[in-house]
């Protein structure tokens, strides 16, 4: 299947349209800072620190 440069252009003209609506949204659209909850949630399920010791016998050291 051969591309014409009709539909070639017209796949670039919507690329475009939509690359220009996604700045406009994002430029229209103020974006909600992260409140004190969200946070708690985020710290709740983060991952652990390393304590530098394995959970596993395998991975222990001697």
């Amino acid at each position: 299947m051969r591309t014409t440069s009709r539909g070639f252009i017209g796949c670039l003209f919507l690329a475009l349209l939509t690359g220009l609506l996604g700045i406009g949204l994002r430029h229209a659209v103020a974006v909600t800072p992260v409140d004190v909850a969200f946070r708690a949630v985020l710290r709740a399920y983060a991952a652990p620190e390393p304590s530098g010791t394995s959970n596993t016998g395998e991975t222990s050291p001697p």
